[in-house]
């Protein structure tokens, strides 16, 4: 019993083949550790990586909004000062029209009342500062109102030739511009 003792302890005691269940058992293991790395790498990325990038992109939206809100009302402030500015601008452009139109009327009673007082030099003055206003009156007046307004002004010219020949043959001309320009004043700007 001893040799065979002895053949039993020379031989080498073989494994135990290992059973399919073990294998997958430590596959099993190794899939489990894989998976879990993994979902670990997937969760740094998103809270490293993913996260911060899109609180930076919300907060560049939130910023963009606020942008576009800020650039719409000043839009809506431009709009609005642009429609009051062509108010105003309309409003002056009539103003002036008219100053031009009081002026022109001022400088013919001017030199209606100097020829009634025999003041030539007076008259002469007055019908060209009137004259000159007349030109200014005629750059503002629309395409429709320029042909009519032409002929004032040539009968303004005739009145400033009558007026050397002689100061009293000049008044009838000057009445009739006046009334023209009154005319004009009131075509323009009637009364509310």
């Amino acid at each position: 019993m001893n040799e065979m003792d002895e053949n039993d302890s020379i031989k080498p005691k073989s494994k135990p083949a290992a059973t399919p269940k073990k294998v997958l058992s430590g596959s099993a293991k190794w899939l489990l550790v894989g998976l879990g790395a993994f979902v670990i790498g997937a969760l740094l990325i998103f809270f490293t990586l993913y996260n911060p990038v899109r609180q930076e992109l919300d907060s560049a939206n939130t910023d963009l909004e606020n942008a576009n809100e800020t650039i719409n009302t000043q839009a809506d402030q431009i709009t609005t000062l642009q429609a009051e500015n062509e108010s105003l601008q309309t409003k002056l452009d009539s103003t002036t029209l008219h100053l031009d139109v009081l002026e022109a009327l001022s400088g013919l009673r001017g030199a209606s009342l100097a020829v009634n007082s025999d003041d030539y030099a007076g008259a002469r003055l007055l019908l060209i500062q009137a004259s000159e206003a007349m030109d200014s009156l005629y750059g503002r007046l629309g395409e429709d109102q320029r042909d009519v307004f032409a002929a004032i002004q040539q009968s303004a010219a005739q009145t400033l030739s009558d007026l050397q020949d002689n100061l009293q043959s000049a008044q009838p001309e000057l009445d009739q511009l006046i009334n023209n320009l009154v005319q004009l004043e009131d075509n323009l700007f009637p009364a509310p």
